[in-house]
């Protein structure tokens, strides 16, 4: 496939023309919605005119804090059209962790649901909205809003009545623009602005041609749209190669497995997790998933049963070793469709595209021969613009020559390809999901009782990795680690609360008083493995 510079609305179109009657969404929840092409393409149209409507224009953000719906794909293609970029939120953010986003992004309006598990976002965005200046608008999901908010409904019908010049405002849009935000936490804990153009599109070509993805083969998006993985690695290929993609609101085995077997599904990704929980579920509910055909995976190692199983019990043609991050559009390194079991077991891949995946050495930056040990780093379309207003990250991110150093450790083989070795920073993967110690240990210590923490990730066996968190107390101060985990639970997202709390007098140190990070890791390694 030759990449010829599309925007996101334009893709839309052009699909729209090749398979106008076809389903693109299907709501897996609920009501099962279903929208055509056709369809979908006039309900972007008038919501883009609503956007248009609020004073929202091209190099505008517009924050999204919503779950995988038929909504979710709606807005991200509304805005893009006109050329406003998303900021879309992690749905399982507290106050603080969302407020920063907006804040940051300096967006002009959010677009938010009221309620989903037992998060009442309304309640939280009247507890954050004073301290949020640029935001001009939010607008709820649904039919009604309360006063001084707006309904998703009526935002886009008054879209479908206005007569504002949706042609001009789409006619100056460029692939180089600006098309979403995603935000990662650093390893200081502050998160970062990863920022994407319309280009991600041709790294959801290269994994299209990769995966066999084919006009009409049906995509299962579970993978949380506001993540790279969920809007570039789901979202992106269904629309390219005009197939249908089957939003999932939550994860839930059960219902995955019967939404593959009731829509066809073709193609899915996931982390290990995923993949585990499918073939568990299989293996109760022997369910017809023939349709399957291939899927990725990645976010933690890939083990040897999980990979046989997927093809033995799922009856998957190709299981796709990732890697990937935030910052280089999801999708770096993937195992060939044809590639034996012991390659994605070996988590092994190759570049999919006419971008450099490069080797280096920590310190003298040249490349390491195959075999060798060194940073990964990634240069070509698939790095980001750079950080959102942090000049300061970006340059310390991407250097002078375009590439941009990830921070993992990794080898060549004879063979090209690549496999991750290591992690140089000290994040850990919980559930897919990245954890940072240095945001954990942050909240930790603004506890009155703790005078200081040290974070790491212990070994789990669904998850990968849980955090684990060492705490010690001020002088003189008793405390239950039941009360740290309850304030942590107010004010950091699920996956990133301690599972442990161990108390330590103190922390193994060099002799400048250092924490030795590294022994705490390990003697937690090895009392998972039994060998403490």
């Amino acid at each position: 496939m030759i990449w010829e510079p599309i925007t996101m609305g334009a893709a839309l179109r052009d699909a729209a023309l090749r398979a106008g009657d076809n389903t693109f969404v299907v709501e897996a929840d609920g009501q099962e919605r279903r929208y055509s092409f056709q369809e979908f393409d006039g309900m972007v149209d008038d919501l883009a005119r609503g956007l248009l409507g609020l004073g929202l224009k091209r190099g505008d953000l517009l924050a999204l804090w919503m779950t995988n719906t038929p909504e979710w794909v709606l807005v991200w293609l509304a805005a893009a059209r006109i050329g406003v970029a998303l900021a879309p939120i992690n749905t399982r953010y507290k106050t603080e962790e969302a407020a920063y986003i907006i804040r940051q992004s300096e967006a002009k309006a959010l677009i938010v649901m009221d309620r989903f598990w037992d998060i009442d976002y309304l309640a939280m965005i009247e507890e954050m909205r004073p301290s949020l200046p640029d935001l001009e608008a939010v607008v709820i999901w649904g039919e009604t809003a309360p006063p001084g908010m707006m309904a998703l409904e009526v935002l886009t019908a008054e879209g479908a009545e206005s007569s504002v010049d949706l042609a001009a405002a789409e006619a100056v849009v460029t692939a180089d623009d600006p098309l979403i935000i995603v935000y990662t936490s650093g390893t200081t804990g502050q998160p970062k602005g990863a920022v994407h153009s319309h280009v991600t599109l041709r790294n959801a070509q290269n994994l299209c041609r990769a995966m066999h993805i084919e006009p009409g083969d049906v995509v299962l998006g579970h993978m949380p749209f506001y993540h790279v993985a969920g809007a570039i690695a789901g979202l992106q290929p269904a629309l390219l190669q005009a197939g249908t993609l089957v939003t999932m609101a939550e994860w839930s085995p059960g219902h995955a497995l019967a939404v593959i077997a009731r829509e066809r599904v073709n193609i899915l990704g996931g982390i290990p997790t995923h993949f585990i929980d499918l073939i568990d579920q299989k293996r109760v509910d022997p369910v017809d998933t023939t349709c399957l055909k291939s899927a990725w995976i990645g976010g933690a190692d890939v083990s040897p049963t999980v990979a046989s199983a997927a093809y033995d019990v799922l009856g998957l043609d190709a299981l796709m070793a990732v890697y990937g991050m935030t910052e280089t559009s999801a999708c770096t390194t993937l195992a060939r469709f044809e590639d034996p079991l012991e390659v994605t077991c070996d988590n092994r891949g190759l570049p999919i595209g006419d971008y450099e995946v490069q080797v280096a050495d920590v310190e003298t930056r040249k490349p390491m021969p195959p075999g060798q040990d060194g940073e990964v780093c990634v240069r070509g379309h698939i790095v980001m613009l750079g950080y959102y207003r942090d000049a300061d990250a970006t340059a310390a991110a991407i250097d002078a020559d375009g590439w941009f150093k990830t921070g993992d450790l990794g080898r060549f083989d004879a063979d090209g390809y690549l496999k991750i070795t290591g992690r140089a920073k000290e994040m850990f993967i919980v559930g897919g999901s990245n954890a940072y110690p240095a945001e954990i240990e942050r909240v930790l210590q603004a506890h009155a009782a703790v005078k200081q923490a040290v974070v790491v990730g212990a070994p789990h066996p669904r998850l990968g990795e849980v955090c684990y968190a060492y705490v010690q107390l001020e002088d003189g101060v008793a405390e239950d680690a039941g009360v740290i985990t309850a304030w942590c639970k107010t004010r950091l997202a699920d996956y990133k609360v301690p599972r442990t709390i161990a108390f330590v007098d103190d922390f193994p140190r060099t002799t400048t008083g250092k924490i030795q990070r590294f022994i705490l890791a390990d003697k937690v390694r090895l009392a998972a493995a039994g060998q403490a």
